[in-house]
Formats: structure tokens, sequence, C-alpha cells
């Protein structure tokens, strides 16, 4: 029996329009990447199956297209949890569940927030992202280099946000993640958090 791939298809976030500082033309352009990543994933997968069944998963083309898989399909993945925390009727976030929880561990929302940050300052591209780690009942704030590298394993990403150039440079320029780290903040919906816990 052969491989049949499911597809990812790739959600709609046209309600992302009139977000606070970050502008329609550079969620438009962070969409066309996400939408990329959706079809390569689909292609991987369906050359993948394809492999299988001509009896070529022992190869090297094989291997290194394995390989390629969890970035690929992270790509997707990742930028889903970040346009779906994202919204343009945000609030400060104080009066969710995720701030009572995150207040129990941190002391305080605004302490949760500046450790946050403080990954979200680091040099290098990647993601900042508020991990649930259900063995230990804990969040923690992690630096992510890659798609494919690094989560840790069985923890819950809460907290999402895309630190590759490509998420401001259509607004603003590569120096002012300051400000996008602003405006980022600016738009989460807390509710979808929430809904995270």
């Amino acid at each position: 029996m052969a491989i049949i791939p499911a597809k990812y298809t790739a959600k709609d976030y046209s309600a992302l329009k009139g977000l606070q500082g970050i502008t329609d033309d550079q969620v438009a352009v962070h969409l066309t990447l996400y939408n990329g990543y959706v079809t390569r994933s689909n292609k991987l997968n369906e050359t993948l199956a394809s492999m299988v069944a001509e009896n070529k998963a022992s190869t090297f083309e094989y291997n290194e297209l394995k390989r390629r898989a969890g970035w690929e399909i992270n790509g997707v993945l990742l930028h889903e949890y970040y346009f779906d925390n994202l919204t343009a009727k945000a609030t400060d976030g104080k009066d969710s569940r995720f701030a009572e929880a995150i207040a129990r561990q941190y002391g305080s929302f605004d302490d949760w927030k500046k450790d946050f940050l403080g990954v979200a300052k680091m040099p290098g591209v990647g993601w900042a992202i508020t991990y649930f780690d259900p063995t230990r009942g804990q969040f923690d704030n992690y630096w992510i280099d890659r798609h494919d590298v690094g989560h840790p394993a069985g923890h819950r990403p809460i907290v999402v946000l895309d630190l590759w150039e490509h998420a401001w440079s259509a607004y603003l320029k590569p120096t002012e993640r300051a400000k996008y780290l602003e405006d980022f903040f600016a738009n989460v919906s807390w509710s979808v958090v929430d809904g995270r816990l």
C-alpha cells in the first residue's frame, strides 16, 4: 500500500489587516513566504511518498529530503502559531489567563515580558517562543535559531514571535527590531494565547 500524505492547506489570514504598526504590506509579504512553506511542504511529502513507493527510501536523495522535511513543515507550523497569535483588536494581556499563570512563576506578567524581550533582543535571526513544559508545569522562554533545531521535546508553544528579518523588513529597517517588538506586543491575541494553555 502506498503512503498517501495529507496536504497542508494555507490558512486565511485576511483578518490581520489593520494591525498596529505592522503594515498590511508587511503582512502580505510575510504571508507570501508562509504560502511558500505550505507549497514546498506538500511537494516534499509527495516526493517522499513516491520515493518510498519506488523503493528509494534508502537513497542519499531520500535521506536529504527527509532531513529537509522538519525545516519546511515547521516553517508552516511556526508561522501559523505566529499569525494565529496576532490580532488587530489586541489588549495589553494583563487580564489574561496566561498573565495569571505566568505570574505564579515569574512574579508578574511584566517580569515574564522582560525575560521574553531579553530573548527576543538576542543577536541573530530565528524565533522567540514561550513554551509550556508539561513535565515541570513551567513556562520557559527559548531562542530558536532554525525551524527544525532546538525545540524542546514535548513542550507546547504558547507565545510565538518570528524574529527573521522578513517579519519586519518591508516596513522597518533591519536595525529597527526594537520597534517591531513593540508592534508585536501591541497586536498579541491574548485569547489565542489563553487557548494554548
